[in-house]
């Protein structure tokens, strides 16, 4: 077949850069990109948006709007790293491994790529809420722990620029203490629950990784421990990014503690299942910039255009 051809409308950000990183060595994707002496000319911006296969937007959401808005070429196919259309109908949520999502992004010009921290909970909580083991209304709380990187430039510069006192007081930070982070509106969507969440998430001095976590009680759901391993299990089984460890299964801890960084540079997501008596914690690892990004844009351009969705991508 032809190369695809691929334009990355905000290539310098984070997630631009990787994704960047990730199509330089894909064997079925030309890059394009603008000359650097007319990277101003919106003229040829529209047309590199127009002409491409594929169009990753990693823009701010207003941007990636304007960006949207400039598209005429129905062929084109627009993969978007903002929340701006996360929840919008007209837009396939970018999360293949979810019962019946992969159908829909392979006919799709319209994907939104998932928020990291949402990666987690809703491959988590989803087929639960699906098969009846989580009321629609049940009270649920997420937390979170990630690396620096999650929140772009700006904030990798303040991170890495920190020494001694600074360094140590930012090592694990509450963010969002409005209680109204971004990311929710999809959460609740996706997972088909009928509150959004309570979510906090912690910002640890790591470049990147992720861990993401739901507690859970047994006499508030409609089943127990097993049943939830064995819902995941079921879902899935044929998922090559997905891995579920055994339930209560210690293997990855070290001296007790689950590292977040475990999954760095690759495109997978680790699934786990811890129970004591009623108590039930759920947890997902992830590279906030993999499959919570840039590996999940790729992932997602492989579905649509009929390649093994690990083409280009480290498991």
């Amino acid at each position: 077949m032809n190369k695809i051809t691929a334009y990355i409308d905000g290539q310098y950000g984070t997630t631009g850069l990787q994704i960047q990183q990730r199509l330089s060595a894909h064997p079925n994707v030309e890059l394009l990109s603008i000359p650097e002496a007319q990277k101003k000319d919106p003229e040829l911006r529209r047309q590199f948006l127009n002409n491409a296969d594929v169009v990753f937007l990693c823009l701010p959401d207003d941007a990636s709007r304007e960006a949207v808005s400039l598209i005429d070429n129905p062929k084109t196919v627009i993969i978007d790293a903002s929340t701006a259309f996360r929840t919008d109908d007209n837009w396939v949520y970018g999360i293949p491994e979810l019962p019946g999502y992969r159908e829909k992004i392979k006919t799709s010009n319209r994907i939104a790529n998932p928020g990291c921290y949402p990666s987690g909970m809703t491959l988590l909580i989803t087929p639960l809420v699906e098969a009846g083991i989580v009321p629609k209304d049940y009270a649920m709380t997420v937390s979170a722990i990630t690396g620096y990187s999650g929140g772009g430039n700006a904030m990798i510069a303040d991170y890495q620029a920190k020494t001694g006192n600074d360094a140590s007081q930012a090592a694990a930070r509450l963010k969002n203490l409005d209680l109204n982070h971004k990311h929710l509106p999809e959460m609740t969507r996706v997972t088909g629950l009928k509150y959004a969440p309570v979510f906090v998430p912690t910002v640890a001095n790591v470049e990147q990784g992720m861990l993401v976590s739901v507690a859970l009680h047994a006499h508030a759901i409609n089943g127990d421990a097993e049943k939830i391993q064995q819902t995941l299990a079921d879902t899935y089984a044929n998922e090559a990014f997905v891995k579920l460890f055994s339930l209560n299964d210690d293997s990855q801890l070290e001296d007790g503690f689950l590292a977040p960084t475990a999954c760095n540079g690759s495109n997978r997501i680790e699934l786990f299942v811890f129970a004591s008596e009623d108590r039930i914690y759920l947890t997902a690892r992830l590279d906030n910039l993999g499959k919570g990004a840039s590996g999940a844009a790729v992932q997602n351009m492989n579905c649509r255009f009929g390649l093994d969705e690990t083409t280009g991508l480290t498991l």
